[in-house]
Order: structure tokens, then C-alpha cells, then sequence
């Protein structure tokens, strides 16, 4: 099928009448039926039953529409991009970012960058490492900044700087009166936490072992920001990197961690890069932030 077939396929699925779908498409219905009749010859199958003026999908139709609309938004994500490049005469960076970062480290480093670079065009998304891995393999990103290893064959992964890790939990409790956290402090309080299957994770499983601790976690998360928010509810307590003193809530303090961990800051990039000078001072300046953020 062609990308126009695609987007003929997946319009006349959720619309249900040729008349509908040629609206949407802006086409003629005789012009929209001829494409469909043109789609199905090529394919050797119907994608539709004619029946008392709808159209019903046949299960071939069914098994397709879930691809068809994968590849039908990438199509059109595609092509706003490539209408967009004829506006970005100062370059353009696509960054995808981790939750934390994108609320810590990163945005010192772009202002710094626009500041540098006026006319650029600075494209963030906040992802979650998964997120984030799928778009730098499909190079839909030109960059990915994380604090957790990135699972990406074939590009280049950079440590841009670290940052010490601290606990988080409300200020009416009574371990927030201690100036420093062990393992021992927090046993009687549930965690909210990273599992054992990130990094992270095994990391502070490793600590409160090193510690005579079992560690007991009550709620899993998956970022930073939703361990803070969970915490801010009454969650617990979290050991989380020390860049969320730039936005800790109201009714949340941080407390340093024993014994001692550090996040490492990951850059990734792929070697297509659009603007490949904003790419390499972007990482410049990110570990100009990292060297002056929180310890």
C-alpha cells in the first residue's frame, strides 16, 4: 500500500461511509471509491463489504487497521516536519528527555542555547526510557538525555556529568528532623521507589543491603516526578537524584543520602543529526548545568 492508500484505508475504517471519508479527504466519492477498488486489486483481498449503503471491514481490514494507523500517524508526523524545516533557517534540535531532566538540567541548557542561537528551533519532548529509546531508533530525536542507561545499538552514549542522589519525604515527618538518612531511619516507612528492573533501582536495593536492610518497596514508579508527587501525597519517603531540589513541592524537603549515590547524566545521539552544531553545543552546556547544579 501507498501513504496515500494508508491514509485512504484508515479514513474510510473510522468513518464507515465513502461519502464521510471523501469530506474528510477532500476528494469526490467516485474518486475516493476508484482509490479503494485500486488498493484492494494490488492486495488480492476486499478491505470492504458493500452492505445496504456502508461499508463493513472484512477481518483482513480488522487485522491491518492497527498498523495502518501506526504508519498513518508517522506519515503525518513526517510530513508537518518537512513543512516545517522551510522555517528553520536558524537550524533546529530535537531532544528527548527524561522527566527529571526535563525539569532540571535541560532547560538551563537550552535557554542558554536559544540565547547563543536565536533563530534555532529547540523541538523537547519528556519521555520515559522506553519512550526514548523507540525515537532515538527511529531517529525521530536527534538526542536523548537520561539518567538511566539507554538500550540503543549503534549510537553513542556520553556521560555528561552526575549528580548525588538525596531522600525526599513530607516535613511533618519525624526522620525529617535528621540532617543526614540511612537505610536504618526509613525501615519503619514505606518506600516509593524505582523497581529492581531499572538500574536505579538495584542500585538502592544494593545500598540498604550494604546497610542489614531489606528494602521494602510499597509503591513502584517509573519517574522521578511521580515518585515526588506520590511522596507529596503521603506516599512515604524516595531516594531520588538531587536535581529535584530545583522543584521539590510545598510540604517536601530533601535530606542527603548514606551511604553516598550518584546518577550519572546519559546523552545520546544518532549520527543524522539535523543541526549537528546545536547538537554539539547543546552538550556543551549541558555539562556546564550538570557542573553547576545541585551537588
Amino acid at each position: 500500500m501507498t501513504a496515500r492508500e494508508i491514509e485512504v484505508f484508515c479514513i474510510i475504517m473510522h468513518c464507515r461511509t465513502l461519502a464521510a471519508a471523501a469530506l474528510v479527504l477532500h476528494v469526490s466519492q467516485p474518486a475516493l471509491s476508484k482509490t479503494l477498488r485500486h488498493c484492494e486489486d494490488r492486495l488480492g483481498y476486499q478491505l470492504f463489504r458493500r452492505t445496504a449503503g456502508r461499508l463493513v471491514a472484512t477481518a483482513e481490514a480488522q487485522a491491518l487497521i492497527g498498523e495502518a494507523d501506526r504508519l498513518y500517524q508517522q506519515i503525518q508526523s513526517f510530513q508537518g516536519l518537512a513543512r516545517e524545516i522551510r522555517g528553520w533557517a536558524g537550524g533546529v534540535l530535537r531532544l528527548g528527555v527524561t522527566s527529571s531532566l526535563a525539569a532540571s538540567l535541560v532547560p538551563v541548557a537550552v535557554a542558554r542555547l536559544r540565547a547563543e542561537f536565536s533563530t534555532a528551533r529547540i523541538i523537547l519532548q519528556t519521555l520515559a526510557v522506553p519512550e526514548l529509546e523507540q525515537a532515538l531508533l527511529a531517529r525521530r530525536v536527534d538526542a536523548g538525555v537520561a539518567l538511566s542507561a539507554l538500550n540503543v545499538p549503534g549510537l553513542e552514549t556520553v556521560e555528561v556529568g552526575s549528580v548525588a542522589c538525596v531522600v525526599v519525604m513530607r516535613a511533618d515527618l519525624p526522620q525529617a528532623r535528621l540532617a543526614v538518612l540511612r537505610p536504618g531511619d526509613l525501615i519503619d516507612l514505606p518506600e516509593v521507589g524505582f523497581g529492581l528492573s531499572q538500574d536505579f533501582g538495584r542500585s538502592i536495593d544494593l545500598a540498604f543491603r550494604r546497610e542489614g536492610m531489606e528494602r521494602r518497596l510499597a509503591v513502584e514508579v517509573g519517574t522521578t516526578t511521580g515518585a515526588v508527587a506520590m511522596v507529596r501525597a503521603g506516599g512515604g519517603f524516595a531516594v531520588v537524584d538531587a536535581l529535584t531540589l530545583n522543584y521539590l513541592p510545598d510540604g517536601v524537603v530533601a535530606r542527603p543520602f548514606f551511604p553516598a549515590l550518584r546518577r550519572t547524566v546519559l546523552m545520546v545521539r544518532t549520527e543524522q543529526a539535523i543541526s549537528p552544531t546545536l547538537t554539539d553545543r547543546f552538550r556543551t552546556l549541558l555539562e556546564q548545568a550538570c557542573q553547576t547544579a545541585q551537588p
